[in-house]
């Protein structure tokens, strides 16, 4: 099964991508940050960084899986192209 990575966080198992080749968002939420892509960036008008550092602010705590004990943020993000 292909997975794709979350634009925010880098969280690379996603089971949809999170903007379609059409441009259209598609409204997965990542079991990591929780963003929803569609609503947090268009409806809510975040921008990936700032809710990044929000979440970050906030403990990085997972929005639907357990956060992973040797969990390493700056490793994931590697995980986002620039």
């Amino acid at each position: 099964m292909k997975t794709y990575t979350c634009l925010v966080c880098g969280y690379n198992k996603l089971e949809d991508p999170p903007i379609y080749e059409t441009g259209e968002k598609s409204f997965i939420v990542c079991p990591c940050c929780g963003f929803e892509f569609g609503f947090h960036d268009d409806d809510q008008e975040y921008t990936y960084e700032g809710y990044l550092k929000e979440w970050i602010q906030n403990g990085e705590n997972w929005a639907y899986l357990p956060k992973p004990e040797n969990f390493d943020l700056q490793k994931q993000l590697k995980n986002i192209k620039q």
